[in-house]
């Protein structure tokens, strides 16, 4: 820290810490809602760029973490509106929480920068290209997994209107990243008038090459992995209750009976979903309650799917939720928790210091592992609450078991933003990269049905109360991605590595 105020002053270290900024913030229009898929090289070229341009490995992290500041900065900026609406805090509070949120995403990009710096100087003959790619590929990788992790805003999501899009159930969001990492940083390189320096870079541009020739050859042939199957008329109910009026106690039974009476209308389809603790009840609470409409449910062989808090007397631990009824059974319990959100880390000392601002502490506890999918009639569904669809290998481990997905979310919490928007867009490439529908049924929108190509076949407008009904496929077979994971990604690294390598060994370095 000493060091960043001592050099702030300097105005080449200034002019290039703002260029890292502004190169880092203009990333956020690859993503949704704007789809301008070649803006996600601003960040990319501007972090290697940088990398070349620092004097020491400390100005390298410096510069690295002013990328993450843009980047950041104005792709996550929704998560104030959820703090300084119902944080509880006031707004000067609110903008620090949310800075200090954004600072410490930013974070890691200055660790990539500052591992990069070390690895340029230690194995210089290295594909540069290559170093900044898998640099930020694994600071981004533990970002997407410390303290159960927030993996949002990776570079590949800005890749769906691009051929890269067709390489999602090959190898997932991870080389969909990898992809966009190589090939927006290959160029600071190639341009550099370095001799040998293309033939240094000659592994990653064959690889660069393959990779959208793959996806463009994809795209052409339209290949289809899973084959189509049954079809399921679905109704989705989205409430649009105010989030301040949600948990309310008065507001609870008129919610539920407004949910029940949209069911009522719509008998005649299989499946009708509700969103995410659209029952503000807890589960024994209603469970008998809900016995007659149970049985009205099952008479027309519909399947309702919903969400609902949970509350285990024997281990005093509250669950969030998804519970099937009707022609349909089986309870699951969330288990990504939202840090801050759902659950606090390090209560006992952070939970203390939130008391003081009087922010509110939710504290829900994680569901097992290993959970078996729902049922709705024959068909088996995997399901997710809010949150959870961000995480390809959890959604990964359920669909092998499942004909198709669901989600179920509350995006009310942050308003008008592109926060709600952004999410979809994740959701969207969780069913390309299974082969599986995705159906999405939300509180406040944006409700909506993703087929198994990852396109969206219906949607119903924000903040609007209403119904959605549209026709579910089911698939059967399974991706490569599926059947795989992340190992079509981690064979085409280990490989580049292997053929980068082997010339240092025949011929090392002496620089």
């Amino acid at each position: 820290m000493r060091f960043f105020f001592q050099t702030l002053l300097e105005k080449r270290f200034l002019r290039l810490f703002l260029i890292g900024a502004v190169s880092g913030a203009l990333s956020v229009f690859a993503f949704a809602p704007f789809y301008f898929w070649p803006a996600a090289a601003a960040s990319i070229v501007g972090f290697s760029w940088l990398i070349t341009q620092s004097q020491s490995h400390k100005e390298a992290s410096w510069f690295g973490f002013s990328v993450g500041l843009g980047y950041f900065g104005a792709g996550i900026s929704w998560i104030f509106v959820s703090v300084v609406n119902y944080g509880q805090v006031g707004l000067i509070p609110s903008l620090l929480i949310t800075f200090a949120f954004i600072a410490l995403l930013a974070a890691f990009h200055a660790l990539a920068g500052y591992v990069c710096s070390r690895v340029f100087t230690l194995i210089p003959k290295l594909s540069k290209a290559l170093i900044i790619s898998l640099g930020l590929l694994s600071t981004e990788y533990l970002r997407s997994h410390i303290f159960t992790g927030f993996p949002w805003l990776l570079a590949g999501y800005g890749m769906e209107k691009s051929p890269l899009f067709e390489l999602s159930p090959i190898g997932g969001i991870w080389l969909l990243t990898f992809a966009c990492l190589l090939s927006f940083s290959l160029p600071v390189f190639l341009f550099k008038k370095t001799k040998g320096q293309c033939l240094k870079e000659s592994i990653s541009i064959i690889m660069v090459i393959s990779l959208w020739v793959s996806g463009t050859t994809l795209t052409l042939n339209n290949v289809q992995w899973v084959t189509p199957k049954d079809t399921i008329k679905t109704t989705l109910v989205q409430g649009n209750l105010k989030q301040e009026e949600k948990w309310l106690t008065e507001q609870a039974a008129k919610s539920l009976t407004y949910y029940q009476e949209m069911t009522l209308e719509n008998l005649d389809s299989d499946l009708v979903v509700w969103p995410e603790t659209a029952i503000t009840y807890l589960y024994h609470q209603v469970v008998n309650h809900l016995k007659p409409f149970d049985e009205t449910l099952r008479n027309s062989d519909t399947t309702l799917i919903t969400g609902v808090p949970y509350y285990n007397q024997e281990k005093d631990r509250y669950h969030n939720s998804i519970w099937a009824m009707g022609e349909g059974f089986g309870l699951y319990f969330k288990q990504r928790l939202v840090p801050f959100g759902e659950y606090i880390p390090f209560a006992d000392y952070v939970g203390k210091l939130l008391d003081l601002f009087g922010m509110p502490m939710s504290m829900f506890s994680a569901g097992e592992p290993n959970q078996p999918v729902l049922q709705a009639r024959e068909w088996g569904v995997a399901a997710f609450i809010c949150y959870e669809i961000v995480y390809p290998e959890l959604v990964r481990s359920l669909a092998k078991d499942s004909d198709f997905l669901i989600t179920v979310s509350n995006d009310g919490w942050f308003g008008h933003s592109i926060g709600p928007i952004q999410h979809l867009q994740i959701a969207q490439f969780r069913a390309k990269e299974t082969g599986r529908y995705v159906v999405r049924s939300t509180n406040t929108g944006i409700s909506a049905i993703i087929d198994y190509q990852g396109a969206i076949t219906a949607q119903a407008p924000q903040f609007v109360r209403t119904t959605l009904t549209a026709p579910v496929i089911t698939t059967v077979g399974t991706t490569p991605y599926v059947q795989y994971g992340n190992l079509v990604v981690i064979t085409l690294i280990f490989l580049m590595i292997l053929l980068q390598g082997i010339p240092l060994l025949i011929k090392p370095s002496h620089t």
